[in-house]
């Protein structure tokens, strides 16, 4: 945390830049920070008592103005979803001279580099027919870069770039009149293309600050662009990043599969898949790269081409997912998740527990000591999960943990315990299911994903 406290006092030292102005209680200053450290925790920022940026995560952006004085503090939130305060309260005083600060946390709490980054800005009325925009390299894992704005599908070999921009760098506004665009970025001097906007439309009078950012999406881009307008943040992902795709065979008593995308015939896409396994695998970020649109998912006997289940997705563009070929073979179905294991915390693990075993009831999970010996007077971390059901990412502090599952409400162990150590920085994914002797033995156990398969 002394990366992210360092970051957060030099937020302190960039307010009181701000206040550097009039006395007179009638000023206002408008001030916006964005998060763009792409492994550093969410934070809480107040004004007194009151929060004016709540729960600020990783591309998002906070505007709010400072009348006369105010007393300025930032809340580090924590795993277990308390908060601390980590600076303040620190006096801010509102500027006269009719600026803005823009303050932006880039780098990285992992390495040491996290720091802010202040810019002032001196708006002006943007005509309906024009737009403002400023760019921003707030990318740490990229290099120096050159931005293209063009009409789409202009060929860039005769055409020079708006602006080259280095780390931290920030551009003075270009005024471009509205209408429809591609956002097209190289490193500087090259002719690859490395991130792609596809055809965006810039709307008349908008006054837009673009960031390069540290993607965290499925794709292979180094950056993704977030677009700031008066506070409010969307995102531009590359837009030949496609999505990412595993299966996860978690039927206990089908036989070996064949996933196929699209029409069943010719060769399948995931091969002889047997249970539990994950393909093309269960380890950190291992998928199938695949077309980002709708999809048809089926399921075979390997060999056969007749489906015993499918479905189809919206598969989204920078999206990943895992779907699971879950339940028993009589009533085997296929349930998808939308995975986000490319946005680490340095600060804390994330932990996502996946209800796969169609044999089992509702479900309580929890998170004991390690070598406790069982569950004893502690909370369940999640409570009455159904098959099928995810619990999504859970932020946990790092730790050597037992995991139990016990039927919902009854404290009767059905999975456990399972012995895990979570590391900051870490990924984790639990899918409950049928042990391979279900039939047999009644058994549960897990299959481990991300950085919790087995090595």
């Amino acid at each position: 945390m002394k990366g992210l406290g360092r970051a957060i006092l030099l937020f302190a030292m960039a307010f009181s830049m701000a206040g550097c102005g009039s006395d007179n209680d009638t000023k206002t200053t408008s001030v916006t920070v964005f998060h763009a450290s792409s492994d550093a925790p969410a934070v809480d920022v107040r004004l007194g008592s009151k929060v004016v940026i709540s729960d600020a995560d990783y591309k998002a952006a906070g505007k709010f103005r400072v009348r006369g004085t105010g007393e300025l503090a930032v809340d580090a939130i924590l795993p277990d979803g308390s908060t601390t305060e980590v600076i303040g309260p620190q006096s801010i005083k509102a500027d006269s001279s009719g600026k803005v600060y823009d303050v932006f946390v880039i780098g990285k709490v992992a390495d040491s580099t996290l720091e802010s980054l202040v810019v002032t800005d001196e708006p002006e009325a943007t005509p309906s027919d024009s737009v403002r925009v400023r760019i921003a390299h707030l990318a740490s894992d990229a290099p120096e870069v050159d931005v293209y704005v063009t009409a789409p599908g202009a060929d860039l070999s005769s055409l020079s770039p708006v602006a080259t921009v280095a780390y931290k760098d920030v551009t003075g506004p270009l005024n471009v009149p509205a209408g429809d665009y591609q956002v097209r970025v190289t490193a500087a001097g090259g002719s690859t293309v490395v991130y792609d906007s596809g055809t965006v439309s810039l709307a008349g009078g908008s006054d837009l600050l673009v960031g390069a950012v540290n993607n965290t999406n499925y794709g292979d881009s180094p950056i993704s662009l977030i677009v700031e307008d008066d506070g409010d943040v969307s995102e531009l992902v590359d837009t030949d990043a496609g999505a990412g795709l595993r299966a996860v065979h978690n039927s206990y008593n089908a036989p070996n599969v064949d996933i196929y995308l699209g029409a069943i015939g010719g060769t399948p896409a995931i091969s002889n898949l047997a249970f539990p396994d994950a393909a093309p695998g269960a380890d950190f970020g291992n998928y199938a790269g695949v077309v980002a649109e709708s999809t048809e998912v089926s399921v075979t006997a390997t060999g056969d081409t007749n489906a015993v289940v499918s479905d189809t997705y919206d598969l989204a563009n920078g999206s990943a997912y895992t779907v699971l070929a879950a339940n028993a073979l009589a009533q085997i179905e296929l349930l998808a998740f939308s995975d986000d294991d490319r946005r680490a915390v340095a600060t804390e693990a994330k932990l996502r527990v996946i209800h796969g075993a169609g044999q089992a009831p509702n479900v309580d999970v929890y998170l004991t000591a390690q070598g406790a010996g069982g569950i004893g007077n502690a909370d369940p971390v999640l409570s009455d999960v159904a098959f099928g059901e995810s619990s999504g990412y859970l932020p946990v502090a790092a730790g050597d943990y037992d995991v139990y599952v016990t039927a919902a409400g009854t404290g009767t162990v059905a999975i456990g315990p399972v012995s895990v150590t979570l590391e900051n920085g870490g990924v984790y994914t639990a899918v409950a299911r049928e042990a391979a002797d279900y039939g047999s033995s009644g058994a549960f156990t897990v299959t481990g994903l991300d950085d919790l398969a087995a090595p």
